[in-house]
């Protein structure tokens, strides 16, 4: 999730800008973060900063595929369908990134068909602390969440139609009407609704409730709605089992993400530099994984145990002492230090052949 560094600058190419907030306030006083989810369709120096870590770009050209296939189908108003995108994998994979992605991909693809209209519940971060905590400070029932949620969407519709008088339907207790209502805006308005859906941390080991929860959003799903959920979980099984628990339906696809591996930090630090290889000397020694001896299995890779939002700040550590020291900004992935974290630590199941930790 990087981009290629202009080598007359003296910058840290692995910094990521706050969208809009360079139009908030003047350059000099806005400094990009070490960690932040790409917003490719929202700021353009997001664009070139994406980078096919984790498989991310499989599972975008599985998006591109189903939406070339269903846009006929969404834009039918007799049709009453839309369509349900969800991205699970663990957490500080990139999902929020992966989501951001395609709807830029979209954008561009609509263009000059549909007007597009984006609407993010949780923020730029995708976060669903704002709409998964009632006024008592206790985490809210399933409706009150659906409910904020629908809400947020719609103060998103009142900006991209000012004007337009909004049927009361819109904000009424009734969530499946009000998004019937939606969808009936959008024809009127020749509109393509891309809604993110905030990640909620559900209280429930089962995932009963998540099911539950992604179920109520399928059928929010009407025509000229395409819904995006996101899922964490720390067990790769979790996400097939919460997938499973849904009705078969075609208008749902599954986007997964799962753990890094050495090669994807040699990805990462290539295209901040434009493409240009790391040293021959260098990658030879990480991309082996040395055995734990003859006859044994080989070494878990060490990127396995971290995530994307670990190596993003690691490469970003490295480019600001590079830039600091006045020299050239040049980080290749010898540089990074492999983790050492423990898998509980991380919070995610370690790779098979080595238990995790037990606390003291």
């Amino acid at each position: 999730m990087i981009g290629p560094l202009d080598e007359t600058e003296n910058a840290n190419p692995f910094g990521v800008y706050v969208p809009e907030s360079r139009d908030r306030l003047p350059a000099t006083h806005v400094r990009p973060k070490a960690d932040h989810p790409l917003v490719p369709w929202k700021d353009e120096s997001h664009v070139h900063q994406w980078v096919d870590v984790d498989h991310a770009r499989e599972q975008l050209d599985l998006f591109e595929e189903c939406l070339q296939e269903e846009l006929p189908g969404l834009l039918d108003p007799e049709a009453r369908r839309g369509h349900l995108v969800v991205v699970t994998g663990p957490v500080g994979m990139g999902k929020t990134t992966l989501i951001h992605r395609c709807v830029h991909w979209a954008q561009e693809y609509i263009e000059g068909l549909v007007r597009p209209v984006v609407a993010m519940a949780g923020g730029y971060e995708n976060l669903g602390d704002k709409v998964s905590w009632d006024r008592r400070g206790d985490f809210a029932q399933t409706p009150e969440i659906n409910t904020a949620i629908r809400d947020r969407i719609v103060e998103t519709l009142e900006r991209e139609f000012p004007g337009v008088s909004l049927d009361p339907t819109f904000t009424g207790d009734d969530v499946p009407k009000a998004f019937s209502a939606i969808s009936k805006l959008l024809a009127v308005q020749n509109g393509l609704l891309f809604a993110i859906v905030p990640h909620i941390d559900w209280r429930d080991a089962g995932g009963e409730v998540r099911t539950n929860f992604l179920k109520t959003w399928l059928s929010h799903a009407e025509s000229r709605i395409v819904l995006f959920v996101e899922i964490s979980h720390q067990n790769p099984r979790t996400a097939g089992e919460v997938i499973a628990g849904l009705p078969p339906n075609t208008a749902l696809t599954h986007l997964s993400l799962g753990s890094l591996a050495t090669e994807d930090t040699v990805k990462f630090t290539e295209t901040a530099r434009g493409g240009h290889p790391d040293p021959e000397d260098t990658v030879p020694s990480l991309v082996a994984i040395p055995s734990q001896g003859q006859g044994a299995e080989p070494a878990p890779d060490p990127w396995s145990l971290a995530d994307v939002r670990h190596l993003r700040r690691e490469c970003f550590r490295v480019a600001e002492r590079q830039r600091l020291a006045g020299g050239r900004v040049r980080v290749t992935a010898a540089d990074l230090a492999a983790p050492t974290l423990d898998p509980a630590d991380l919070g995610r199941t370690p790779p098979a052949g080595r238990a995790p930790r037990r606390p003291a």
